[in-house]
């Protein structure tokens, strides 16, 4: 009969037990018993317990079951698991945003590295690193549809990893192989297109059930689609500009819709503090209720970021290569008379129709006099092409849309809303026709009489750059239109030149064979803005703006298709710019003005300044005022000036807002396991079933059962079981080894018992003279897992008290220094969290007392004032530290 205190063996759950009470009532012997594993306990009849003395035959299976479980455990609780796999090795600040994004449970964070510093492989390497570790499936990323093939590609090639490319207009084929149902739920790793499917509210000649079915198919379909995590790619589109806005509400529902999120983007907060609130409020609601919480100690611990002046490669050296940057100032000479003529008429028509539609309220008017003045000096060609096309709309009496919305002509591409523009109806039909057709007559004139000066300078520039670098150079030409993009494709291919081009209106499969051929043996690219997103093209280091932006953003957003890790030499821009106009002087005004204000403000470009659709607005307001008023460029600049300088001074207080101070580990790269995972999880599961009078050979193995997600793998790595205190301990003797003799165990240090993080599984070894061996404890470890050497069981040996308690003792004092360490993070991530969490609840409080009604004020209050109680209990309960240390196995080494 056994007493409270003894350790037992349950013959049905196949593990040590201890016994906590005894009851014998008539005969019958029952007992109480503690289950240290499931941490509950139960009452079974002594008919099914056993002495573990009489239980502790040595079984070698199991043994190496408990070494490769624990050291499994050991890398759960303090490393990476995974092998980055393909081509690929991470830069500091890379495997920086991967230790960050995993030193919390709840994997929601903002990736907000500045451009071109390679967030798709942080998102890889955190994706990668929560699949070894068994957390996630079922993954879900969306970006705009130019990105698409890039994300496949990197996935693909330097992790390894397979995604689906799923587009709604692909779902009837997909139908068709895969049945009806849920689409979405067909495929565990997806990639798909923001825009696709985004909520739509209203369509012209659509009914309320044909829009229903669209967004069901489409955006409710996929939220419900039961994602472990979502990565969303140029992430600030889903803040809109109010929180009625599509993409807003798909982002709100993605939120929702797993537990890890992941929010890409380079330009998180610039400036607006409700639309950095929305984005803010997708990765912790709780935390983040009103404009109040957007402060630093509640942001930072949301946010990874890095900035391009911060970032090193592997060797402490500055990431980027210089910039030089180079204005080309054309003149329009004598055989360019016409051209020069086209442009002063067309800018006269322009500033003319562009005043009248501003007083007759009809700005969609006004955005097409932008794009024909954005036209005429691009190419006379591009002017020529729309004045035909607008012409023959106002003839055939061809109306397209009846308006357009202003943030679809400042965030959408020129060209596209171009395309829209030209059709849409006339403020005055008989006296525009009138007016376009002497422009066209003058158009044919000018493009009949001499080369467009610009293209004269572009193939002067490039013959003589080819010559310096022998013919192995490459080109990126860009432009706003895709006239002009034809122009130079014909102009340049009848020089000699092999052209590629590239434009938003191609397929993700024309693109990507563009590009191919571009980097393979096509010696210049000409690609307009929609063309150029997302793209990747270190390979090549001259960037040719042959017409410019208003917006000096987006000539950044070009120059950083090259300006990219990866970039092995300097980089050189030419900015083309036709003198003796007026968007000429302004520009020669305006970047004195910036120059001024980057030193002040110590940024070195305007994306540093202002995000792109609101300045797409202040500077096509600039120019289209100094067109109408050329005399007063000065004054506008000087407005323009203004706000800029206005900007920068709220960017530099939101800059203390996202940066974060940090010191970039160069050695952190040598952290990432390369472990044999997967070939531990086989051997721990075969040696487990083994113990167990299973036999299982490799071959009958299931893939899908050899991972971490597997529940069953889980519960082993997860239930190690204790050792249980014995007269006698194995005798092991590895065969073809030269060791010491002497006693080895593993031992288990841990913080309040059940927590995987704050954990550390350690060997100890004492050799006969009782002599610590550190270095071969761990060596033998290693000898154990990787079952090369054969382990022979000699039998037992025998081991008092008194020898117990001196290697617990010898345990105790190596644990001292992992305990230490573990509790430091422990009391690190209980701190912020409580901050966190007591701010949160703060205004949350200021919220509800603003509610108007009292009833419902008082009944908010009340539930608050609950949740918030109940909250400061599990708070208190965590400030205890329970200090647990146990041993794993005990053996003695021949």
């Amino acid at each position: 009969m056994f007493k409270v205190g003894d350790w037992v063996f349950d013959i049905d759950k196949k593990r040590a037990m201890k016994i906590i009470d005894v009851f014998e009532l008539w005969g019958y012997v029952s007992y109480s018993i503690y289950d240290p594993i499931e941490k509950v306990t139960y009452t079974v009849s002594d008919k099914r317990l056993v002495s573990t003395e009489k239980k502790n035959d040595f079984d070698l299976n199991y043994f190496k079951y408990v070494i490769i479980a624990s050291r499994i455990s050991n890398e759960l609780a303090q490393g990476f698991l995974s092998s980055i796999g393909g081509s690929i090795i991470p830069l500091p600040h890379q495997m920086y945003a991967l230790n960050r994004a995993l030193s919390k449970s709840t994997v929601r964070y903002l990736l907000a590295d500045e451009v071109g510093l390679g967030k798709t492989i942080e998102a890889g390497l955190i994706i990668k690193e929560l699949k070894a570790r068994g957390l996630v499936k079922r993954i879900l990323i969306i970006s705009p549809k130019g990105l698409i093939t890039q994300w496949h590609d990197e996935l693909e090639l330097k992790f390894n990893e397979d995604f689906k490319i799923i587009l709604p207009q692909d779902f009837e084929v997909l139908k068709r192989i895969y049945g009806e149902g849920n689409i979405w739920d067909k495929f565990p790793q997806v990639i798909t297109s923001l825009d696709s499917v985004k909520p739509v509210e209203k369509r012209q000649g659509w009914t309320k059930e044909r829009i229903k079915e669209f967004n069901k198919e489409r955006m409710e379909n996929l939220v419900m689609a039961g994602w472990d995590i979502i990565v969303v790619d140029e992430a600030h589109r889903l803040a809109g500009s109010s929180s009625d806005v599509a993409r807003h509400k798909l982002g709100i529902e993605l939120s929702k819709a797993s537990p890890y999120l992941l929010l890409l983007t380079a330009t998180p907060h610039q400036g607006k503090t409700d639309s950095f609130l929305r984005l803010m409020r997708l990765i912790d609601k709780e935390a983040f209720p009103n404009e109040k919480a957007i402060v630093r100690e509640q942001v930072a611990p949301y946010i990874i970021r890095t900035e391009k002046r911060e970032a090193v490669d592997r060797d402490g050296n500055p990431l980027f290569k210089k910039r030089i940057t180079k204005t080309v100032n054309i003149s329009w000479e004598i055989k360019h008379s016409l051209q020069r003529e086209l442009y002063e008429k067309v800018t006269k028509y322009v500033a003319e129709g562009y005043n009248r539609a501003k007083k007759e309220k009809r700005y969609y008017i006004g955005f097409l006099m932008v794009l024909m003045q954005r036209l005429v000096t691009s190419s006379t060609h591009a002017i020529k092409v729309n004045l035909e096309n607008r012409l023959e709309f106002l003839k055939n009496e061809v109306v397209g849309v009846e308006s357009i919305e202003e943030d679809m002509f400042f965030e959408y591409d020129a060209q596209k809303v171009l395309d829209e523009l030209l059709k849409i109806k006339s403020l005055d039909i008989k006296k525009e026709i009138d007016e376009l057709e002497e422009l066209l007559r003058l158009a044919k004139q000018a493009e009949s009489q001499y080369i467009d000066a610009k293209a004269e300078v572009l193939i002067d520039f490039i013959d003589q750059l080819s010559m310096e670098y022998k013919n192995s150079q490459k080109f990126i030409v860009f432009t706003e239109f895709l006239a002009t993009q034809q122009y130079l494709k014909d102009f340049l291919e009848s020089k000699g030149y092999k052209v590629a081009i590239l434009n938003g209106s191609m397929s993700m499969e024309e693109r990507d064979a563009s590009l191919k051929e571009f980097k393979n043996y096509k010696d210049v690219l000409i690609s307009t803005d929609a063309g150029g997103e997302g793209l990747n093209l270190q390979f090549c280091n001259i960037v040719i703006n042959y017409d410019l932006p208003w917006n000096p953003m987006k000539i950044e957003q070009r120059i950083g298709r090259v300006d990219r890790i990866g970039q092995e030499r300097d980089v050189l821009v030419l900015n083309f710019m036709l003198k003796d106009t007026v968007e000429f002087r302004v520009r020669e005004v305006l970047e004195e003005k910036l120059r001024v204000i980057y030193e002040q403000f110590g940024v070195d470009k305007m994306g540093d300044i202002l995000d792109s659709v609101q300045s797409e607005m202040d500077f096509t307001e600039l120019y289209m005022r100094s067109i109408e008023m050329p005399e007063d460029i000065e004054y506008n600049v000087s407005i323009m000036e203004d706000k800029i300088k206005e900007k920068a001074e709220q960017i530099n207080r939101i800059k203390g807002l996202l940066r974060e101070e940090k010191e970039l580990d160069l050695n952190v790269v040598s952290k990432i396991s390369g472990l044999p995972i997967n070939e531990w999880i086989r051997d721990m599961y075969i040696n487990k079933m083994a113990a167990e009078g299973v036999e299982i050979s490799i071959d009958m193995l299931d893939e899908n059962l050899i991972s971490l997600n597997n529940e069953e793998i889980k519960n082993m790595i997860k239930n190690l079981p204790v050792y249980i205190k014995s007269s006698k301990i194995p005798i092991l003797y590895l065969k073809d080894v030269s060791n010491e003799e002497g006693y080895w165990s593993l031992w288990e240090i841990s913080i309040n018992g059940d927590s995987e993080k704050f954990r550390h599984v350690f060997p100890v070894f004492l050799n006969k003279d009782k002599k610590v061996r550190i270095a071969s404890a761990n060596l033998m470890w290693d000898i154990f897992l990787k079952n090369e050497k054969e382990v022979i069981f000699k039998g037992y040996k025998s081991i008092d008290e008194k020898m117990y308690d001196f290697i617990h003792d010898t345990a105790k004092n190596i644990a001292y220094d992992y305990f230490e360490k573990i509790k430091k993070n422990y009391f690190e991530n209980l701190l912020k969290e409580k901050e966190r969490y007591e701010y949160a609840f703060k205004l949350r409080k200021e919220a509800i007392l603003r509610i108007g009604l009292e009833a419902v004020r008082r009944r908010r209050l009340v539930e608050l004032e609950n949740e918030e109680r109940r909250w400061k209990e599990e708070i208190e309960k965590s400030m205890d530290i329970l200090p647990m240390l146990k041993p794993l196995y005990i053996v003695y080494l021949e």
